[in-house]
Protein backbone atom coordinates (compact mmCIF):
# COMPACT_ATOMS: atom_id res chain seq x y z
CA UNK A 1 0.00 0.00 0.00
CA UNK A 2 2.83 2.45 0.84
CA UNK A 3 4.51 1.77 -2.52
CA UNK A 4 1.24 2.48 -4.33
CA UNK A 5 0.80 5.78 -2.43
CA UNK A 6 4.36 6.85 -3.25
CA UNK A 7 3.79 6.05 -6.93
CA UNK A 8 0.63 8.19 -6.97
CA UNK A 9 2.47 11.07 -5.30
CA UNK A 10 5.31 10.78 -7.82
CA UNK A 11 2.87 10.91 -10.75
CA UNK A 12 1.11 13.92 -9.22
CA UNK A 13 4.46 15.77 -8.93
CA UNK A 14 5.29 14.98 -12.58
CA UNK A 15 1.90 16.37 -13.66
CA UNK A 16 2.36 19.61 -11.66
CA UNK A 17 5.86 20.17 -13.06
CA UNK A 18 4.60 19.61 -16.65
CA UNK A 19 1.76 22.08 -16.11
CA UNK A 20 4.14 24.71 -14.74
CA UNK A 21 6.48 24.26 -17.72
CA UNK A 22 3.59 24.62 -20.16
CA UNK A 23 2.37 27.78 -18.39
CA UNK A 24 5.85 29.27 -18.55
CA UNK A 25 6.09 28.61 -22.29
CA UNK A 26 2.62 30.14 -22.79
CA UNK A 27 3.57 33.30 -20.87
CA UNK A 28 6.79 33.70 -22.87
CA UNK A 29 4.90 33.17 -26.13
CA UNK A 30 2.23 35.72 -25.14
CA UNK A 31 4.85 38.28 -24.18
CA UNK A 32 6.52 37.89 -27.56
CA UNK A 33 3.20 38.23 -29.35
CA UNK A 34 2.39 41.39 -27.37
CA UNK A 35 5.74 42.91 -28.33
CA UNK A 36 4.65 43.34 -31.94
CA UNK A 37 7.09 40.80 -33.39
CA UNK A 38 10.23 42.39 -31.96
CA UNK A 39 13.52 40.77 -33.00
CA UNK A 40 15.09 38.76 -30.13
CA UNK A 41 18.03 40.61 -28.53
CA UNK A 42 20.43 37.78 -29.28
CA UNK A 43 20.34 38.72 -32.97
CA UNK A 44 20.96 42.11 -34.57
CA UNK A 45 17.62 43.92 -35.06
CA UNK A 46 16.39 44.46 -38.61
CA UNK A 47 16.72 47.89 -40.21
CA UNK A 48 13.87 50.10 -38.94
CA UNK A 49 14.81 53.48 -40.35
CA UNK A 50 17.00 54.81 -43.12
CA UNK A 51 16.93 55.68 -46.80
CA UNK A 52 15.35 53.38 -49.36
CA UNK A 53 15.25 53.02 -53.14
CA UNK A 54 12.12 51.73 -54.86
CA UNK A 55 12.84 48.70 -57.06
CA UNK A 56 9.32 47.92 -58.26
CA UNK A 57 7.46 49.60 -61.10
CA UNK A 58 4.16 51.28 -60.16
CA UNK A 59 4.56 50.45 -56.45
CA UNK A 60 1.50 51.31 -54.37
CA UNK A 61 1.78 53.26 -51.11
CA UNK A 62 -1.18 52.46 -48.86
CA UNK A 63 -2.85 54.01 -45.82
CA UNK A 64 -2.30 50.88 -43.70
CA UNK A 65 -0.03 47.81 -43.90
CA UNK A 66 -2.67 45.81 -45.78
CA UNK A 67 -3.30 44.95 -49.43
CA UNK A 68 -6.96 45.88 -48.93
CA UNK A 69 -6.32 49.43 -47.65
CA UNK A 70 -6.58 52.62 -49.71
CA UNK A 71 -3.82 53.56 -52.18
CA UNK A 72 -2.40 56.93 -51.15
CA UNK A 73 0.30 57.32 -53.82
CA UNK A 74 2.27 55.40 -56.42
CA UNK A 75 6.06 55.24 -56.66
CA UNK A 76 8.28 54.15 -59.54
CA UNK A 77 11.56 52.31 -59.87
CA UNK A 78 14.57 54.38 -58.77
CA UNK A 79 12.66 56.83 -56.54
CA UNK A 80 14.00 57.30 -53.01
CA UNK A 81 12.00 57.23 -49.78
CA UNK A 82 12.59 57.88 -46.08
CA UNK A 83 11.86 54.69 -44.13
CA UNK A 84 10.37 55.37 -40.68
CA UNK A 85 9.37 51.92 -39.43
CA UNK A 86 8.99 48.25 -40.34
CA UNK A 87 6.15 45.87 -39.49
CA UNK A 88 5.23 42.25 -40.21
CA UNK A 89 1.52 41.64 -40.81
CA UNK A 90 -0.33 38.34 -41.29
CA UNK A 91 -3.16 38.69 -43.77
CA UNK A 92 -5.15 35.79 -45.23
CA UNK A 93 -2.80 33.37 -43.45
CA UNK A 94 0.23 34.89 -45.22
CA UNK A 95 2.89 36.95 -43.45
CA UNK A 96 4.12 40.08 -45.20
CA UNK A 97 6.65 42.78 -44.27
CA UNK A 98 5.70 46.44 -44.67
CA UNK A 99 7.67 49.70 -44.44
CA UNK A 100 6.20 52.93 -43.10
CA UNK A 101 7.58 55.79 -45.21
CA UNK A 102 7.30 59.56 -45.45
CA UNK A 103 4.76 60.38 -48.16
CA UNK A 104 5.84 61.78 -51.55
CA UNK A 105 4.52 65.16 -52.67
CA UNK A 106 2.06 63.42 -55.03
CA UNK A 107 0.22 61.64 -52.21
CA UNK A 108 -3.49 62.23 -51.68
CA UNK A 109 -3.90 64.15 -48.42
CA UNK A 110 -7.12 65.87 -47.33
CA UNK A 111 -8.31 67.87 -44.31
CA UNK A 112 -11.71 69.26 -43.37
CA UNK A 113 -12.10 72.83 -44.65
CA UNK A 114 -13.99 73.91 -41.52
CA UNK A 115 -10.89 73.24 -39.41
CA UNK A 116 -8.67 75.55 -41.46
CA UNK A 117 -8.20 79.28 -41.00
CA UNK A 118 -5.88 81.17 -43.35
CA UNK A 119 -4.20 77.92 -44.48
CA UNK A 120 -3.54 76.80 -40.89
CA UNK A 121 -5.16 74.24 -38.60
CA UNK A 122 -7.47 75.84 -36.02
CA UNK A 123 -7.79 72.71 -33.81
CA UNK A 124 -5.36 70.31 -32.16
CA UNK A 125 -4.62 66.91 -33.71
CA UNK A 126 -6.46 67.60 -36.94
CA UNK A 127 -6.70 64.36 -38.94
CA UNK A 128 -5.11 64.28 -42.38
CA UNK A 129 -7.02 61.69 -44.44
CA UNK A 130 -6.32 59.86 -47.70
CA UNK A 131 -9.58 61.01 -49.28
CA UNK A 132 -12.19 63.80 -49.10
CA UNK A 133 -14.37 62.32 -46.38
CA UNK A 134 -14.43 61.15 -42.77
CA UNK A 135 -14.78 57.55 -43.98
CA UNK A 136 -11.22 57.61 -45.36
CA UNK A 137 -8.30 56.49 -43.18
CA UNK A 138 -6.15 59.06 -41.37
CA UNK A 139 -2.52 59.17 -42.52
CA UNK A 140 -1.23 61.95 -40.26
CA UNK A 141 -2.19 64.75 -37.88
CA UNK A 142 -1.73 68.51 -37.71
CA UNK A 143 -1.12 70.43 -34.53
CA UNK A 144 -3.03 73.66 -33.96
CA UNK A 145 -1.45 76.50 -35.93
CA UNK A 146 0.39 74.19 -38.35
CA UNK A 147 0.41 75.74 -41.82
CA UNK A 148 -0.43 73.75 -44.95
CA UNK A 149 -0.06 74.12 -48.71
CA UNK A 150 -3.42 73.88 -50.46
CA UNK A 151 -3.58 71.91 -53.73
CA UNK A 152 -7.31 71.99 -54.43
CA UNK A 153 -10.62 72.47 -52.63
CA UNK A 154 -13.27 69.79 -53.04
CA UNK A 155 -16.53 70.81 -51.36
CA UNK A 156 -16.07 70.63 -47.58
CA UNK A 157 -12.58 69.11 -47.95
CA UNK A 158 -9.24 70.56 -48.98
CA UNK A 159 -6.47 68.61 -50.69
CA UNK A 160 -3.06 69.57 -49.25
CA UNK A 161 0.59 68.75 -49.79
CA UNK A 162 1.79 66.01 -47.42
CA UNK A 163 3.38 67.33 -44.22
CA UNK A 164 6.40 65.68 -42.53
CA UNK A 165 3.97 64.04 -40.09
CA UNK A 166 2.12 62.18 -42.87
CA UNK A 167 3.15 58.62 -43.68
CA UNK A 168 2.06 55.58 -45.66
CA UNK A 169 2.96 51.90 -46.06
CA UNK A 170 4.70 50.06 -48.90
CA UNK A 171 5.54 46.37 -49.25
CA UNK A 172 9.10 45.84 -47.99
CA UNK A 173 9.97 43.61 -50.95
CA UNK A 174 9.56 46.65 -53.25
CA UNK A 175 12.25 48.75 -51.50
CA UNK A 176 16.00 48.37 -50.98
CA UNK A 177 16.73 49.91 -47.57
CA UNK A 178 20.08 51.37 -46.61
CA UNK A 179 21.06 51.05 -42.96
CA UNK A 180 21.40 54.29 -40.98
CA UNK A 181 25.10 55.18 -40.51
CA UNK A 182 26.69 54.30 -37.18
CA UNK A 183 29.40 56.40 -35.56
CA UNK A 184 32.58 54.65 -34.35
CA UNK A 185 32.33 53.24 -30.84
CA UNK A 186 34.00 55.56 -28.28
CA UNK A 187 37.06 54.23 -26.50
CA UNK A 188 37.61 54.53 -22.76
CA UNK A 189 40.54 56.94 -23.24
CA UNK A 190 38.76 59.22 -25.72
CA UNK A 191 37.13 62.27 -24.08
CA UNK A 192 33.39 62.54 -24.58
CA UNK A 193 32.36 65.08 -27.23
CA UNK A 194 29.00 66.80 -27.05
CA UNK A 195 27.59 67.92 -30.41
CA UNK A 196 25.13 70.82 -30.13
CA UNK A 197 21.76 70.12 -31.81
CA UNK A 198 20.57 71.89 -34.94
CA UNK A 199 17.34 73.81 -34.37
CA UNK A 200 14.49 72.39 -36.43
CA UNK A 201 11.74 74.76 -35.32
CA UNK A 202 11.15 78.02 -33.50
CA UNK A 203 10.95 76.09 -30.22
CA UNK A 204 13.60 73.38 -30.51
CA UNK A 205 13.79 70.55 -27.99
CA UNK A 206 16.48 71.04 -25.31
CA UNK A 207 19.74 69.27 -26.07
CA UNK A 208 20.76 66.25 -24.01
CA UNK A 209 24.44 65.45 -23.53
CA UNK A 210 25.88 62.57 -25.53
CA UNK A 211 25.72 59.28 -23.65
CA UNK A 212 28.64 56.87 -23.94
CA UNK A 213 27.84 53.20 -23.39
CA UNK A 214 30.64 50.67 -23.15
CA UNK A 215 29.53 47.19 -24.12
CA UNK A 216 31.41 45.20 -21.50
CA UNK A 217 28.69 42.58 -21.05
CA UNK A 218 28.45 39.93 -23.82
CA UNK A 219 24.74 39.51 -22.99
CA UNK A 220 23.96 43.11 -23.98
CA UNK A 221 23.57 44.15 -27.62
CA UNK A 222 24.59 47.81 -28.10
CA UNK A 223 23.66 49.70 -31.31
CA UNK A 224 23.39 53.30 -32.44
CA UNK A 225 19.79 54.03 -33.53
CA UNK A 226 17.56 56.70 -35.03
CA UNK A 227 13.91 56.01 -34.13
CA UNK A 228 10.60 57.77 -34.84
CA UNK A 229 7.62 57.35 -32.53
CA UNK A 230 5.42 58.84 -29.83
CA UNK A 231 6.54 59.50 -26.25
CA UNK A 232 4.46 57.93 -23.49
CA UNK A 233 4.70 57.86 -19.70
CA UNK A 234 5.24 54.56 -17.87
CA UNK A 235 6.21 53.52 -14.34
CA UNK A 236 8.99 50.95 -14.64
CA UNK A 237 11.72 50.30 -15.54
CA UNK A 238 11.83 53.86 -16.94
CA UNK A 239 9.64 56.93 -16.67
CA UNK A 240 9.00 57.18 -20.43
CA UNK A 241 8.80 54.99 -23.51
CA UNK A 242 8.77 55.37 -27.31
CA UNK A 243 5.75 53.82 -29.07
CA UNK A 244 4.78 53.16 -32.68
CA UNK A 245 2.11 55.11 -34.53
CA UNK A 246 -1.36 53.86 -33.62
CA UNK A 247 -2.76 51.60 -36.35
CA UNK A 248 -6.31 50.28 -35.96
CA UNK A 249 -6.23 51.52 -32.32
CA UNK A 250 -3.10 49.46 -31.62
CA UNK A 251 0.45 50.63 -30.95
CA UNK A 252 3.52 48.88 -29.61
CA UNK A 253 6.47 49.81 -27.47
CA UNK A 254 9.64 50.47 -29.47
CA UNK A 255 11.91 51.03 -26.46
CA UNK A 256 12.16 52.56 -23.02
CA UNK A 257 13.78 56.02 -22.94
CA UNK A 258 16.62 57.04 -20.67
CA UNK A 259 18.07 60.53 -20.23
CA UNK A 260 19.81 62.43 -17.47
CA UNK A 261 19.10 65.99 -18.58
CA UNK A 262 16.11 66.42 -20.89
CA UNK A 263 12.66 66.61 -19.30
CA UNK A 264 10.63 64.25 -21.49
CA UNK A 265 7.33 65.37 -19.95
CA UNK A 266 7.03 68.14 -22.53
CA UNK A 267 7.23 65.55 -25.34
CA UNK A 268 4.52 63.26 -23.94
CA UNK A 269 2.07 62.27 -26.68
CA UNK A 270 4.16 64.04 -29.32
CA UNK A 271 5.70 62.62 -32.50
CA UNK A 272 9.48 62.72 -32.05
CA UNK A 273 12.72 61.47 -33.57
CA UNK A 274 15.17 59.99 -31.06
CA UNK A 275 18.89 59.56 -31.67
CA UNK A 276 20.95 57.59 -29.18
CA UNK A 277 22.56 54.37 -28.04
CA UNK A 278 20.29 51.36 -27.66
CA UNK A 279 20.99 48.62 -25.11
CA UNK A 280 19.16 45.32 -25.38
CA UNK A 281 19.90 42.76 -22.67
CA UNK A 282 19.47 39.10 -23.52
CA UNK A 283 16.21 37.79 -22.10
CA UNK A 284 14.53 41.20 -21.77
CA UNK A 285 11.49 42.00 -23.89
CA UNK A 286 12.26 45.63 -24.76
CA UNK A 287 15.47 47.63 -25.29
CA UNK A 288 16.46 50.91 -23.62
CA UNK A 289 17.59 53.95 -25.63
CA UNK A 290 20.01 56.33 -23.92
CA UNK A 291 19.04 59.59 -25.63
CA UNK A 292 21.67 61.75 -27.25
CA UNK A 293 19.18 63.94 -29.09
CA UNK A 294 15.39 64.24 -29.39
CA UNK A 295 13.53 66.45 -31.90
CA UNK A 296 9.87 67.08 -32.64
CA UNK A 297 8.64 65.76 -36.01
CA UNK A 298 6.35 68.32 -37.61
Amino acid sequence: MRKWTNLRNFRRQIFVLSALAGATLWIVSAARADSGGAVPPAAAPSVQTGRGTVKGQHSNVRSRPSLSSEVVAQLHKGETVDVLDRKSVTEREKSMDWLRIALPSTAKCFVSAKHLTDHAANVENLNVRCGPGANYRDIGKLSKGARIEVVEKKGEWVQIRPTPDCSGWIAAELVDVEAAPRPPAPSASTPEIVTPPVAVSSTPAPAAPAVSVVNADPDILVTYVVKDGYVGAVNEPAAFELRTTEVDRLSFRIAYLETSETNLKRFEGKHVRVVGTQRWRKGERDPVIAIERIDMVW
